[in-house]
Order: C-alpha cells, then sequence, then structure tokens
C-alpha cells in the first residue's frame, strides 16, 4: 500500500495521508478505494487524466481515493 501512495503522490503532486482506514479492491473491474479517513459527507474530483478520483471531506481535506484502474499506476 506504501508504494501505490508513493507513486500517486509522485504521478499527481499530491500529499496523501498515511492512517489508511479501509481499502477495497474491486476485482472484477480492477478499481481500487483506499479511505483515509471516516466522514459525513464526501465530494468526488476526478483528476485530469480521469485514472482517479479524489475524495474530499466538508473541510476539503483528501478522506478517500479512487485508482479506477489500478494497472495504470
Amino acid at each position: 500500500m506504501k508504494k501505490v501512495l508513493e507513486k500517486l503522490e509522485k504521478k499527481y503532486k499530491l500529499k496523501l495521508p498515511r492512517k489508511v482506514i479501509t481499502v477495497d479492491y474491486g476485482d472484477d473491474v480492477g478499481d481500487l478505494f483506499i479511505r483515509f479517513k471516516h466522514a459525513k459527507h464526501i465530494e468526488g474530483e476526478p483528476t485530469e487524466d480521469g485514472k482517479i478520483i479524489l475524495h474530499y471531506d466538508e473541510k476539503e481535506n483528501i478522506a478517500a481515493i479512487e485508482i479506477l484502474d489500478i494497472t495504470a499506476i
């Protein structure tokens, strides 16, 4: 997991949290959802290339990240 987060930070120039609460891998489509914190409401925003979705909490902190195609990382 650490290597995946490091690759994402480097590729998208992000600073991601290191505390991971849950990880869900959808092997049927190859997507990976990583939750860093529980939030009442999160808003998702795709990156320019559309390969990941950053989910922000109500304070605009990254609460989760969704990698739509893990093979692209």
